[in-house]
């Protein structure tokens, strides 16, 4: 799982844009996707 924060200038503190589970998927501040479910694969597990 991941937690996602993005900076608002005008308060300058930052706040929840997102949770992902299993696809990371933003656009700011540039295009990103990952595959979660993939992070933790090694070989032979």
């Amino acid at each position: 799982m991941v937690y996602v924060y993005e900076l608002d200038p005008a308060t300058k503190s930052y706040g929840l844009t997102g949770i992902f589970h299993d696809r990371l998927k933003v656009a700011t501040p540039f295009d990103i996707e990952i595959d979660l479910t993939a992070v933790d694969r090694r070989p032979g597990r």
